[in-house]
């Protein structure tokens, strides 16, 4: 009986000493976001309004105004009625202005006061976060965050998020990459490509195709979708299902082996899907092309001297001696990169 009631008064003691958070009295902010005003900086944050509704949990904006990062969240806070919850944001968003100018106050600001959890995912625009976190007010909870995560997952665009922007930033071998969003002239919410930056300056813009090519590059996810020229008017569709990539190294080249599979969904009318040669044929078409393009991409990275794919990270890891600032001075920019691919097609999408 002792010890039943020393584990009751125990347990009265440590539910007294916890804070209690009601959902409806606290806001809880689901998306982040950044833009510059002159010197100042302006946030965003969007929130749900929890009531009972068959449709769920509306949105709402939070706007607030700073000279510094960490004063935004004050400035959320003195309009509020509610304490301000930036545990479970999702999303951050960062323009690219913002991003320009204060992107390295807004990481040490992270490092020293963590709130946010390390899977937030961060991106950029190259409009303004305030103009993409109000039009997510008009879709479903969740609906921003999971057009990304679901690029990330099964589309073309690169992972990361907040640990991994933290690890490029404060490591040495690898630059910052983030996957941009933007708004169509249609009005639609879509993943645009990548912004590269080198330490905290914003370097270079990639669109979508090379950003799948990062991903290649980079990921442990190798899926996405790739429309590839094969000819003169002639193009090929594909998904890829999954993959594999093999990197050996030297001291004065990089060899990077792929073995993809890909379902084929839209092909050229010529091509005889059950002809073996044929097929052979395209086969052979589309690895050529792949190879001439990632082989771009990384020319392009080498030209502005950013490696988001982490190269200088892998010599690293495979030399004694190894200094980042002599490795992209003098090794990198006359790296020679060769790709090999192997292109698989396990489905054709057509029945087969």
């Amino acid at each position: 009986m002792k010890m039943i009631g020393l584990s009751l008064s125990l347990a009265l003691v440590l539910s007294g000493c916890a804070k209690l958070q009601i959902i409806d009295e606290i806001k809880i902010v689901q998306s982040l976001g950044y833009d510059m005003e002159g010197q100042a900086i302006k946030g965003f944050a969007s929130y749900p309004l929890y009531k009972t509704t068959h449709r769920g949990s509306p949105l709402l904006l939070m706007k607030g105004q700073s000279a510094t990062v960490q004063g935004i969240t004050a400035s959320f806070t003195a309009q509020s009625q509610f304490p301000i919850a930036l545990g479970q944001t999702r999303t951050l968003v960062l323009s690219e202005d913002f991003a320009k100018h204060r992107i390295s106050e807004l990481i040490h600001s992270l490092l020293r006061d963590p709130v946010m959890g390390s899977n937030t995912t961060v991106v950029l625009t190259n409009q303004t976060s305030n103009k993409i976190l109000t039009h997510s007010l008009k879709q479903p909870p969740y609906y921003f965050s999971n057009l990304i995560e679901q690029n990330m997952k099964e589309g073309n665009t690169p992972t990361t998020n907040l640990n991994i922007l933290l690890n490029q930033y404060f490591g040495e071998g690898q630059d910052i990459f983030l996957p941009i969003v933007n708004i169509d002239p249609d009005g639609l919410l879509h993943m645009d490509g990548a912004g590269i930056f080198k330490r905290e300056k914003f370097t270079l813009q990639i669109n979508r195709q090379e950003a799948f090519f990062l991903k290649l590059l980079k990921d442990k996810n190798l899926t996405g979708q790739l429309e590839l020229a094969t000819g003169k008017n002639e193009h090929i569709l594909m998904n890829l299902l999954n993959g594999k990539r093999n990197i050996s190294l030297t001291n004065e080249k990089a060899v990077v082996s792929f073995v993809l599979h890909v379902q084929v969904k839209e092909y050229p009318a010529t091509v005889n899907l059950l002809d073996n040669k044929e097929m052979s044929d395209l086969k052979s078409r589309v690895e050529d092309e792949l190879q001439r393009k990632i082989v771009a991409v990384i020319e392009k990275f080498q030209s502005r001297n950013v490696d988001p794919a982490g190269f200088g990270e892998l010599y690293r890891g495979k030399l004694k001696e190894w200094n980042e600032e002599d490795f992209y001075r003098d090794t990198y920019p006359k790296l020679n990169f060769i790709i090999h691919t192997e292109v698989i097609f396990s489905q054709s999408g057509v029945g087969s």
